[in-house]
């Protein structure tokens, strides 16, 4: 697969389109094609995007580091260039290295928690320092 690494602070601009496309490529258990990614997506709109539209977008995706591809005949096929969970961690890192007062950040997160995924969050602190050490 040819891979690029994503840029800085572009979890904040994913269009529409480009959003639906991401959740096609994580639900996928395999690299797609276009072709199967219009498809799958055709079939639940009332209007038909065309394959040059989605095609453009995913080869912007690609660009912009958010998916790998590989040529395989005439067609590419594209996986994403990480998991929902490590692109959802990124942004979570971005934000607190884009902010002047980490610790608030982390608190007001922590504030917002509901209590059934609190034991998760306590769970990930403790992996993270036992790795640490």
């Amino acid at each position: 697969m040819q891979t690029n690494e994503p840029e800085g602070s572009i979890v904040w601009s994913l269009g529409s389109l480009e959003a639906e496309v991401m959740e096609r490529i994580w639900s996928a258990d395999r690299p797609l094609p276009v072709r199967e990614v219009v498809d799958a997506m055709n079939a639940e709109r009332p209007a038909a995007l065309a394959y040059t539209t989605v095609m453009s977008t995913m080869a912007k995706l690609h660009r912009k580091g958010w998916l790998n591809r590989a040529r395989s005949g005439k067609q590419f096929l594209y996986e994403p260039y990480e998991s929902r969970d490590a692109c959802t961690a990124r942004l979570m890192a971005e934000a607190l290295t884009n902010s002047s007062n980490p610790e608030s950040v982390l608190l007001h997160f922590v504030e917002r928690m509901s209590s059934t995924d609190s034991p998760a969050l306590l769970s990930a602190v403790r992996r993270a320092l036992d790795d640490g050490t």
